[in-house]
């Protein structure tokens, strides 16, 4: 790429200083007029060399070799060095886009990757926290892919557990009415009625506490009095969940459950007692504080693993089933500390995964009404969610139930990925449907623009001859250069801080800036110079908010 040429002149130009290892940034600025990129790196010179920032950039400069992708170099006060891509450069990328009708990702990564998203619970209604970490987990996995890394999907679902138990303490109560449960939806609700109505006789209700207990305890052991009622509820919920996937369009190369880890994990707790973990009363706990972590307990006084211990024997079954580089686990950021801890405990135990577990912890997900809460039945389901995203769309769009359904996706998918992963999100749905701004709708509008334009000429845009370098560019026109070869350097960024939200951003900046030259550059009844160069800005444009759109887990629409 251009920017790591750049990036390695200015380092021969650092040694002829004697200051190779000085830290400097090379960034694309804000504005066009200072250039592609613009470093600092005079500025971080002026200690080091006891002069003005302006004069150190006239040496940096007058030290680089010549490059033909460079049109110019400015000096910019107090220091700044701006680089300028030759028009030759520009058209080269674009043209390599246009013919071969694929955007070619400069593959750097070689890892073997598990990234294991979703992890809902059976027996309740997952909520738009579980959504959310489905497609942010899903869009990951595709930029992970895309930079050259084999990424396994994993997902991790707690089929048992005390929110189980809550749940059929009441379905037991109520078994006489599942055989007018029909539908998988009505079976849901049910599950989800039940476990509202067990964890509140949990909360106020000792007897109904003690009796709980006592059925997850059976749930562990595979008792025979619960063990039917179990299985067929967890597989209501199971194919609920597949229906789910199959909507959000992901495949998992691998289901875990918390059924299977439990006994793992209790054995590697009390083959590890006394190493890494100690007695406490009745439970056995790690104690933290050597490490600055939180104490957690890893077997309950029931004897029950705990989540803790859970995730140890996910974790062993992980390297089992995966020669893996990095394993990644993503969950709300409320579970980072939680994390600390199971990452050092699982480096104790398993010294070969040190510096290969990742935890990345996201924000919270909540509606402009306000929180979600299963337990106490305030909840939008993601489906229910969909629909009235759906219906929303409807009423601005008059299109086939296809398209409607992919525009809905796309509405909700781009507003989750449109922020920082790290901070909270708030899901407005009147800004998600817009037909303008920074939306999923917006987008898909401009692919379809795209697309009839390019449709409407009936021009072949792969031949190589086709485009010509002399013709003086518009602002509009040369803006949309510039924005072609920023593609990869965009997806990169986004692979090393796992941020889909900067393909959000540039994919927004891109259909900003070709709606712009769209109205006002005429494009088909241009001279058949001016209309052929045009078509390729529109082409380009296209197959680069196909393939973001793409890495973003949103199908492209060719109507709206």
């Amino acid at each position: 790429m251009i920017k790591e040429k750049i990036k390695d002149q200015l380092k021969q130009s650092l040694k002829k200083l004697k200051a190779e290892n000085v830290d400097f940034n090379l960034e694309r600025p804000a504005n066009f007029n200072f250039g592609d990129y613009a470093t600092n790196i005079a500025l971080k010179l002026v200690k080091y060399l006891k002069k003005k920032p302006k004069d150190i950039a006239a040496k940096i400069v007058k030290g680089l070799k010549p490059m033909e992708e460079i049109e110019k170099i400015e000096i910019a006060p107090p220091g700044f060095i701006n680089f300028f891509l030759t028009k030759a450069y520009l058209f080269s990328e674009a043209k390599k886009i246009a013919i071969k009708e694929e955007i070619e990702s400069f593959a750097k990564n070689k890892k073997q990757i598990i990234l294991e998203f979703g992890q809902p619970n059976t027996h309740k209604l997952p909520h738009l926290g579980h959504l959310y970490s489905y497609i942010y987990g899903e869009s990951l996995a595709r930029i992970l892919e895309f930079t050259g890394n084999k990424v396994y999907r994993v997902n991790y679902q707690g089929d048992v557990g005390l929110h189980v138990a809550k749940c059929l303490f009441q379905v037991r109560k109520y078994i006489s009415e599942i055989k007018n449960l029909k539908k998988l939806d009505e079976k849901i609700k049910f599950l989800q009625q039940c476990y509202q109505e067990g964890a509140l006789l949990y909360d106020k209700d000792r007897k109904a506490q003690e009796l709980i207990d006592e059925l997850n305890i059976g749930i562990y052991k595979n008792d025979l009095s619960i063990a039917s009622i179990w299985q067929m509820t967890r597989r209501w919920s199971l194919d609920f969940y597949k229906e789910f996937e199959k909507k959000l369009g992901i495949k998992y190369d691998r289901y875990y459950f918390e059924s299977e880890t439990a006994k793992i994990g209790k054995e590697i707790v009390l083959k590890n007692l006394d190493k890494v973990f100690q007695k406490s009363q009745e439970a056995i706990i790690f104690k933290g504080a050597k490490y600055n972590l939180h104490t957690r307990v890893f077997i309950n006084k029931y004897g029950n693993p705990t989540y803790e211990a859970k995730d140890l024997g996910l974790i062993y079954l992980k390297q089992k089933d995966f020669n893996f580089d990095l394993s990644i686990v993503t969950t709300a950021n409320e579970q980072n500390e939680y994390w600390k801890v199971i990452i050092k405990v699982s480096e104790l135990i398993f010294p070969k995964l040190v510096g290969k577990l990742q935890h990345v912890g996201f924000g919270m997900i909540n509606l402009t009404s306000g929180k979600m809460s299963s337990r106490t039945g305030y909840i939008i389901d993601p489906f229910t969610l969909f629909n009235v995203t759906k219906k929303a769309i409807q009423e601005n769009f008059a299109l086939d139930e296809e398209t409607l359904e992919k525009i809905a996706l796309s509405a909700i998918k781009y507003s989750f990925l449109s922020s920082d992963y790290q901070k909270n999100i708030v899901f407005d749905l009147g800004k998600s449907i817009a037909k303008e701004g920074n939306c999923g709708p917006y987008i898909l509008y401009t692919y379809v623009r795209t697309q009839s334009v390019l449709k409407k000429s009936g021009i072949d845009l792969r031949r190589n001859d086709f485009f010509s370098k002399d013709i003086n560019l518009t602002k509009e026109e040369k803006n949309l250069l510039r924005l072609f070869y920023q593609f990869n350097e965009v997806v990169n960024l986004a692979t090393e801080y796992f941020a889909p939200s900067l393909i959000v951003n540039f994919l927004y900046d891109l259909a900003s800036s070709y709606n712009l030259f769209y109205q006002k550059q005429p494009i088909l009844k241009s001279s058949p110079s001016v209309r052929n160069l045009r078509l390729l800005l529109t082409k380009v444009t296209g197959i680069i908010i196909k393939k973001s759109l793409y890495l973003l887990g949103i199908e492209t629409v060719e109507k709206m």
